[in-house]
């Protein structure tokens, strides 16, 4: 669970130095260092400044811990704590044997699209957090990032980009076909169709 700092004794600051000391972290038994089983959510379109800020949700701040990771996705930048991406470093690497995961082409694409460009970040005093260059040039990001939470992680497009990708994959046919391809459900049966003698578990006997 997330946990706070418990301040104990008499605060002798204002309201205003409480507030930010409230704001600033979770305490270690919580999650301070991100908590790898959070679900992000929610969408926001945040301004960005002449360097390349902009100001992470509360919501998110808090979910993420102290410290989290930057990095490319497909068409847009992926964020997501630290815990977790020790988790997608060791199934990388369970696709092969040493030899393999420094000369077969598809885990090495994986792995240099992934970690190549890769980032340790964190909130500045004012919570906003730095995109490198490279990062927005990646995700064509300028002027506005759309924060996007999705569950394990949260991505960051460019209003442009995510527009044209929800344009072209979220329809209500697309989200049909991507859930009965995950459970594994025939999508051409028609209504009332008849199995044809053939049950679910098997060939009718």
């Amino acid at each position: 669970m997330v946990g706070w700092f418990l301040i104990h004794g008499p605060f002798e600051g204002n309201l205003v130095d409480y507030g930010k000391i409230m704001e600033i972290r979770r305490c270690v038994g919580g999650i301070s260092v991100g908590d790898a089983t959070a679900m992000f959510g929610g969408s926001y379109t945040h301004s960005l400044d002449s360097a390349g800020r902009f100001v992470l949700p509360k919501k998110l701040r808090y979910e993420l811990g102290e410290e989290f990771i930057i990095t490319r996705g497909l068409g847009c930048l992926c964020v997501f704590p630290v815990e977790w991406k020790n988790k997608l470093e060791a199934q990388l690497n369970s696709l092969g044997s040493p030899l393999e995961l420094l000369l077969n082409p598809h885990i090495t694409r994986l792995h240099r699209h992934f970690f190549g460009e890769m980032v340790t970040a964190s909130t500045d005093s004012q919570f906003r957090v730095m995109l490198t260059p490279e990062h927005r040039r990646y995700a064509g990001i300028t002027e506005e990032v759309v924060i996007v939470g999705r569950g394990m992680c949260i991505e960051l497009w460019s209003p442009e980009a995510l527009a044209q990708y929800q344009s072209e994959n979220d329809g209500i046919a697309d989200l049909i076909a991507s859930g009965t391809a995950l459970l594994a459900v025939p999508i051409n049966r028609g209504l009332g169709e008849q199995d044809a003698g053939i049950s679910q578990t098997g060939p009718a006997r």
